[in-house]
């Protein structure tokens, strides 16, 4: 599961999200992440949960893949819990905190799973283009967004290159606390290294230089796309009107 479906990288397939509008699929994440900042009670959450099984279905990939590599940042969900607890001092809040974070890592993962690189950046950067006219540098910025996804990534296969290279060298992980220290520094700095290269790459082909950029793939609207952008705001609509929000 692990070397099939790397956390954060993309999953060659032919699904219908895949071949879903880049700026499309990008403005669902985000108006998707609203509805999660505005839910509050069990019945809008279980809406979205809903909402969550039936574009991960439409993927094609193992819902496994994305419970598996959802899991791999626990710390996330302990930290979450945590600060949540500290400030409500609620249990069942905490819970609900931490459930809306894990949503967030697995719509994260949808969009990585389904989408390349440059099509996240050329969805960002069509997305928001209008904010070129007051001097905002939306091709820069979507390409650092990029190149953050691409370093999260590269970061949790070098850790596992890595992990397995002190293995095959008969390091002991009775004293994981060496272990992991020894393998921090080595991870973060190849990741690093790496994504700075590829930035480089896409600089080197005058990436974002242009007024306007043409694309190698045909990025048209789906009937898919409308489908799941009118789902949403129905549930926002209703949200709001049934007042199913933090106020």
């Amino acid at each position: 599961m692990r070397d099939k479906y790397p956390f954060f990288n993309y999953v060659t397939g032919n699904s219908k999200v895949h071949n879903m509008n880049s700026k499309n699929k990008v403005l669902f994440i985000i108006i998707y992440i609203l509805l999660l900042i505005l839910l509050r009670d069990k019945y809008s959450t279980m809406l979205i949960s809903l909402l969550t099984l039936f574009v991960l279905y439409k993927t094609k990939i193992n819902l496994l893949a994305y419970i598996y590599n959802a899991f791999r940042v626990w710390i996330v969900y302990v930290i979450s819990f945590i600060i949540s607890f500290i400030f409500s001092l609620d249990v069942l809040f905490s819970i609900f905190i931490t459930y809306k974070v894990f949503l967030i890592i697995i719509i994260l993962l949808f969009l990585t799973f389904t989408t390349s690189l440059s099509e996240i950046a050329w969805g960002i950067e069509c997305l928001f283009s209008k904010l070129k006219k007051i001097n905002i540098p939306v091709s820069k910025i979507a390409l650092r967004i990029a190149m953050d996804i691409k370093f999260v990534s590269t970061l949790f296969l070098q850790a596992s290159t890595i992990r397995k290279s002190m293995a095959y060298r008969g390091v002991s992980y009775h004293n994981h606390t060496k272990a992991l220290s020894s393998m921090i520094i080595p991870v973060i700095t190849l990741s690093y290294k790496l994504s700075r290269r590829m930035q480089a790459a896409m600089k080197l082909r005058f990436y974002g230089y242009s007024k306007r950029r043409t694309n190698y793939h045909e990025n048209k609207t789906t009937s898919f796309d409308k489908v799941l952008i009118v789902l949403e705001f129905v549930l926002l609509y209703v949200i709001i009107w049934l007042g199913w929000y933090v106020k």
